[in-house]
C-alpha cells in the first residue's frame, strides 16, 4: 500500500478526531487541541505541529508535537491497526523529528505507556532512549509512563 505523509490542516481535524477516538491508546484530544496542531509556524514559545499519513483521501494516521525552549515533545501519534508495521509510523515520526530540527530543537523527548512494547521498540529504533518512569500518569486502564529521549548533536542532528 502507498501512503504519503503530509503537514495536518484544518480540513483534516475531523478525521483525525475519528481515528484518535477509534484508537483507544490515542490521546483522546478536543477538537481545538487539534486545531493548534494546524496553525503556521511562527515565532513564539510555544509551536505545535501535526502530520497525517493518507492514500486515496483516506486518513491513515497522525502524528502531533509541540516544540518549547527548544525541545520537541511527540505529543500523540496513532496508526490504524490493519497498516501498522508497514513503516507508517516511523514516517510520521519522521516527519515530526526534521520538523523539530528545522525548527531549532536541541532535544525531542515523549512518554508512552509502559506496556506498549511495539511503540518502544519504534521509538528506540529512531534513536529515542528510555530516560525514567512517570508512576501511574496514564489512567483507563492506569499504568506507568516510560519517558523517553534523545539529543541533537553539535551537527544539529537528533541522535
Amino acid at each position: 500500500m502507498s501512503w504519503t505523509i503530509r503537514r495536518m490542516n484544518a480540513g483534516d481535524i475531523d478525521r483525525v478526531v475519528s481515528l484518535a477516538i477509534a484508537i483507544p491508546e490515542a490521546p483522546q484530544w478536543s477538537r481545538e487541541d487539534y486545531e493548534r496542531c494546524c496553525i503556521p509556524d511562527k515565532v513564539s514559545p510555544l509551536r505545535r505541529v501535526g502530520f497525517v499519513a493518507e492514500t486515496s483521501g483516506r486518513l491513515l494516521g497522525f502524528s502531533a508535537g509541540k516544540l518549547v525552549a527548544g525541545i520537541c515533545e511527540l505529543e500523540s501519534i496513532a496508526v490504524v491497526p490493519e497498516t501498522r508495521g508497514q513503516g507508517m509510523g516511523r514516517a510520521l515520526l519522521e516527519a515530526l523529528i526534521g520538523w523539530a530540527r528545522v525548527n531549532g530543537a536541541n532535544r525531542m523527548e515523549l512518554e508512552v505507556r509502559a506496556s506498549n512494547s511495539r511503540a518502544i521498540k519504534l521509538y528506540e529504533q529512531s534513536g529515542l532512549r528510555p530516560e525514567g518512569l512517570r508512576p501511574a500518569y496514564y489512567h483507563s486502564p492506569q499504568e506507568d509512563a516510560l519517558l523517553m529521549g534523545m539529543s541533537c548533536d553539535v551537527g544539529g542532528k537528533l541522535s
